[in-house]
């Protein structure tokens, strides 16, 4: 019976220990100065531009083979023809069967 206050007494402190430690953090936080804004600023900037760099570099190296082989058909989805997929194409495609047609409309015409 001893046991149950002090298990009652430690579930009420649990909020009481959260509450405090979260007035300790937000007292301890400071807002940053101009020259430590900036230099977040910046390393996000670069952060943005490194990503959108490698995006482009990436979208350009699946159309690229498109560009240099205009006989090819335009593919709407990622490029199965570069030399980096095509084994797993050829082992995907080796079917006697041909694949089912697919129509996509564009402006209310049926393409494809």
């Amino acid at each position: 019976m001893s046991d149950q206050p002090s298990a009652i007494q430690e579930l009420a402190d649990v909020p009481k220990e959260f509450f405090k430690d979260g007035t300790q953090f937000i007292n301890r936080c400071t807002k940053p100065d101009r020259r430590e804004f900036i230099k977040i600023s910046q390393a996000v900037g670069m952060g943005f531009l490194i990503m959108g760099a490698i995006g482009y570099f990436i979208k350009l190296s699946t159309s690229l083979p498109l560009l240099l082989h205009p006989s090819l058909p335009p593919s709407f989805s990622f490029p199965t023809h570069t030399p980096l997929f095509a084994q797993a194409h050829r082992e995907a495609t080796s079917t006697d069967q041909d694949p089912p047609a697919v129509h996509i409309p564009v402006n209310n015409v049926l393409v494809g």
